[in-house]
């Protein structure tokens, strides 16, 4: 299987690259695309569907091509991979009903292929990923490969949107089912963040409103363990800082750990929502970013895993936007790190959430991480 990435700053440029790929006698069959919301989405699927390439795609909070990191461009993997071991899927979904709609397309799946892998996009500021992926496995029925990421928009967060050739959603999922006895899914997914104080639970929820702490209002505990203060929802740089620095990690009946990213505070109410369901009784302990070691960290356990799968055609890379926020340029070393393991095609985004392995076997919807996937032709 050939694949090849292609870094374009517009549609025209876009164009021009893939006219010449052609002209080189290259005919790639499928097309990953992760393109700034700044870029002519509309465009974008009138070039592949000109060629009869298959695209899955989303917008982006930040672009990766092999070893760089870039903003507001368009990131494209090019694969020659036999139609016949892929399908693009995309449905749009409400709220309620998006545990539903990754039932309907983990169904297909299994219609589709006796092994599927999924790679997934999400649109829609507001969706309950953790629903979403109990959908897929309901339909699915066991620990099936899936990895990909929450859809961006430069970080304005009104609208985000995923795509196929012919479909545009700004509620919407788009998946890639690939027949995994053709083509090898491996993946990882970490974080670099460190634990700290006591196990806490939550004592009342809502949702994925954290309401109480220990017996105490949840964000009474939160200022007391980092010296943390808001006058209000106006103080936007403090409430940047929160969403990025401090996740919870949320420790599994199974002993794992998932990262989860505050995301508002109500002063009055002394709640915290967070990137993800919650319920009475969850055990967590709070954590923050200690800095530089977190990048060296996330970059050591790559390379572990580099050892185990040591081949790759090519590469995706989902990351999240609040670790740009936390580390800035230190995460152009992390994506150079990780890039320089495998040395193949590689294309990322920075995205508002992530679906990954950590290596347990267990894919999860996380925030705060790092997740990559290796696709392999057998």
């Amino acid at each position: 299987m050939k694949v090849t990435s292609l870094l374009c700053n517009d549609t025209e440029e876009l164009r021009e690259k893939l006219t010449r790929v052609s002209a080189e006698g290259y005919n790639p069959t499928l097309a990953i695309v992760f393109s700034s919301i700044n870029q002519d989405i509309a465009a974008i699927q009138a070039i592949f569907s000109h060629y009869e390439i298959d695209l899955l795609g989303c917008t982006t909070a930040g672009e990766i091509v092999d070893d760089g990191l870039y903003e507001e461009s368009i990131a494209v993997l090019l694969f020659d991979i036999n139609k016949d071991y892929f399908r693009v899927i995309q449905k749009p979904y409400e709220y309620p009903d998006v545990e539903k709609v990754a039932s309907e397309i983990g169904k297909e799946s299994k219609e589709l292929f006796d092994k599927p892998g999924l790679i997934v996009l999400t649109s829609g500021l507001a969706i309950n990923a953790e629903k979403m992926i109990s959908g897929f496995r309901k339909a699915l029925q066991g620990n099936v490969p899936i990895y990909g990421g929450l859809a961006g928009d430069d970080l304005r967060m009104h609208e985000t949107y995923v795509f196929s050739a012919k479909d545009l959603s700004k509620k919407g999922i788009c998946s890639l089912i690939i027949d995994t006895e053709k083509i090898s899914i491996n993946g990882l997914a970490t974080s670099g963040w460190e634990a700290v104080g006591i196990e806490n639970t939550v004592t009342e929820a809502q949702g994925n409103k954290v309401l109480g702490i220990n017996g105490e209002k949840a964000f009474t505990v939160f200022s007391r363990y980092f010296g943390f203060s808001l006058d209000g929802d106006s103080d936007q740089d403090k409430l940047i800082t929160l969403q990025t620095n401090y996740p919870f990690q949320f420790i599994r009946e199974e002993g794992y750990k998932v990262l989860r990213s505050p995301l508002l505070v109500d002063i009055d109410e002394g709640s915290i929502t967070i990137a993800g369901s919650v319920k009475k009784g969850d055990k967590f302990k709070f954590s923050y970013s200690p800095g530089f070691e977190v990048i060296e960290k996330t970059i050591n356990e790559f390379g572990s895993f580099k050892n185990k799968i040591e081949e790759a055609d090519g590469i995706i890379l989902f990351s999240c936007k609040g670790r740009h926020g936390a580390f800035g340029p230190l995460l152009e070393k992390e994506i150079k790190g990780i890039h320089h393991f495998w040395k193949k095609p590689l294309i990322g985004f920075l995205s508002y959430g992530e679906i990954g392995d950590l290596g347990n076997g267990i894919c999860e919807f996380h925030n705060e991480t790092c997740s990559l996937v290796i696709l392999k032709e057998k």
